[in-house]
């Protein structure tokens, strides 16, 4: 019996293409085309300094632009050179264009403040870095970058200017912080700090087009006060800001009206911010900007209600303002020495009919030659506020200005000013020392004792008008002239009048004695006219016949 072995078929050399080995092949050049996708859409790897971490997420967090996520965060390190964090972050293969110079990065947070609430967004997304470019040659691409504490904001001439303002302090105000025309919001506020001497404080604010047009050099700009009373002959106002000034504060600003005006655009010229509108409304002479000079004075009075800011004046103009204070003791003489630094508009005193005014600080070294003297002066009966004033006094010599090292010290001269607040406070102890009860208890007496008498009196009065009244009514009395009749008539009416009137007040009546005397002598005079009375009973014609 044969045996019959099975056939088989001889496979080829890529015959195990055909089995399983297929899916695994497919799925690893799948692998390799998804790699190769994704590492084609990689951009540059960037690193950016920040001060602190706010809230980002490695692996998290996103790099927006536009509202558009470019990249992601990868890392977030402590920065060893500096106390800063250094934040590693992966950009898309379209973002290399805006990598350049120009970039700008910030972390985007929700904050609360006086300016309102920002980056409620973040409340769902997360804290994000928002960056701010412009596009450029991708060939050019940056990956180191400083991040910004604040967001930047791209402003330029197409659409405002920018203008600088100088105050002796922030004036309560902040970055954002609104500045208006009128009422018309128009800008806001950029940039607060400090000068470079840490004197004064420098605003940067930006001014949209076209209210550019209405700035120039003799505008003025003001700190926006929130309660504002006027009284004149119209009446009482109370005006009150609306509730978004008092929150955030702001800048209001005018130009006053002329035939020609130099516009200004842009920081070249440095605007004093007022810090209300009665201060910018005070009279002021002189050119200001390079006639402005700094001069000390030396005095042994209290000043301390004498305020940085306060001013200099001249004849009721403010020509200058006190810019710094510093006192100390002087064992020899026993007193507080105080040096006072005041910036004064030496144009102030320059003749009118000079033309060169180029150089005005020969007018006040020549004033000072005349008998110019600085004093301490009081502005406010009340709160005793001081000021300086500039007076000449021809009592005073013919001093000069003197130097002590680089400064140069003005001539001061007493002040003869006694304090108004002091002068108040004697009259009203004068005032609270006098018996008010005790004589107004002596007078309430005195009336209760006269009037008892004073309604006995008038008590008498009363039948004397009467009696009156009666002859008035008798027929042969209307053969008198009708003149006599109504003197009659009014004199019972007061009478009567008066009666009433002590009846029912007599204890709260401001009568006198001397009102009491004075009623002595009405019924002396009626006790006349009641014997006059009962003899025209008897003979009505004696009147005018008399008694015969």
């Amino acid at each position: 019996m044969k045996l019959h072995e099975p056939k088989t078929t001889k496979k080829g050399r890529f015959s195990f293409l055909t089995s399983i080995w297929i899916v695994p092949i497919a799925a690893f050049f799948i692998s390799l085309w998804l790699a190769y996708q994704y590492f084609s859409q990689l951009g540059a790897q960037v690193t950016i300094l920040f001060k602190q971490n706010s809230g980002l997420q490695a692996n998290q967090s996103y790099i927006k632009y536009r509202d558009v996520p470019i990249g992601v965060i990868k890392e977030i390190t402590l920065d060893k050179k500096t106390d800063g964090v250094i934040v590693t972050a992966r950009m898309n293969k379209e973002a290399d264009v805006y990598l350049n110079e120009s970039t700008k990065f910030w972390i985007v947070k929700p904050e609360v403040g006086t300016s309102g609430i920002s980056g409620l967004d973040t409340l769902v997304s997360g804290t994000y870095i928002q960056m701010y470019a412009k596009k450029k040659d991708k060939n050019l691409v940056k990956k180191e970058f400083i991040g910004l504490d604040k967001p930047y904001i791209d402003r330029d001439t197409t659409t405002g200017y920018r203008y600088h303002l100088s105050a002796p302090d922030s004036r309560n105000l902040h970055i954002g912080s609104p500045v208006y025309y009128r009422k018309i919001l128009v800008g806001e506020i950029e940039d607060i700090k400090l000068n470079e001497e840490g004197t004064r404080v420098d605003f940067e604010v930006f001014i949209k087009h076209p209210y550019t047009n209405y700035i120039s050099k003799e505008t003025k700009f003001w700190l926006m006060s929130n309660i504002s009373f006027t009284f004149n002959h119209s009446g009482f106002n109370l005006d009150l800001a609306p509730v978004s000034h008092i929150i955030n504060g702001g800048i209001a600003f005018d130009t006053p009206a002329k035939i020609i005006h130099e516009k200004e655009q842009g920081i070249s010229h440095i605007f004093f911010l007022y810090k209300d509108r009665l201060a910018m409304q005070k009279k002021r002479i002189g050119l200001g900007k390079k006639h402005k000079h700094h001069f000390f004075m030396l005095v042994d009075e209290p000043i301390a209600k004498l305020d940085v800011g306060a001013p200099v004046e001249f004849f009721g103009f403010q020509v200058g303002s006190v810019v710094a204070m510093h006192s100390d003791f002087d064992n020899k003489i026993k007193k507080i020495i105080s040096t006072i630094e005041v910036v004064i508009d030496t144009s102030a005193f320059a003749e009118r009919r000079d033309e060169d005014i180029n150089e005005t600080k020969s007018f006040f070294i020549e004033a000072v030659k005349k008998g110019l003297r600085a004093k301490i002066a009081q502005s406010d009966p009340i709160t005793g506020s001081q000021y300086i004033e500039l007076v000449f006094e021809a009592k005073a010599g013919q001093r000069e200005i003197e130097h002590m090292g680089a400064k140069e010290i003005i001539p001061t001269v007493g002040s003869n000013d006694v304090d108004i607040a002091q002068k108040l406070s004697l009259i009203l102890d004068k005032i609270n020392s006098l018996r008010i009860e005790e004589l107004i208890e002596t007078l309430k007496n005195a009336i209760d004792e006269n009037s008892k008498q004073s309604v006995e009196m008038l008590k008498e009065l009363n039948i004397v008008a009467k009696n009156l009244k009666k002859i008035s009514s008798d027929p042969k009395m209307r053969q008198l002239p009708e003149r006599l009749s109504k003197i009659l008539d009014k004199l019972k009416d007061s009478l009567d009048g008066v009666n009433a009137l002590l009846k029912g007040e007599s204890k709260k009546s401001a009568l006198s004695k001397e009102i009491t005397i004075m009623l002595k002598e009405i019924t002396n005079a009626s006790k006349s006219i009641d014997r006059l009375s009962k003899k025209l009973e008897k003979k009505p014609n004696s009147l005018i016949f008399g008694d015969e």
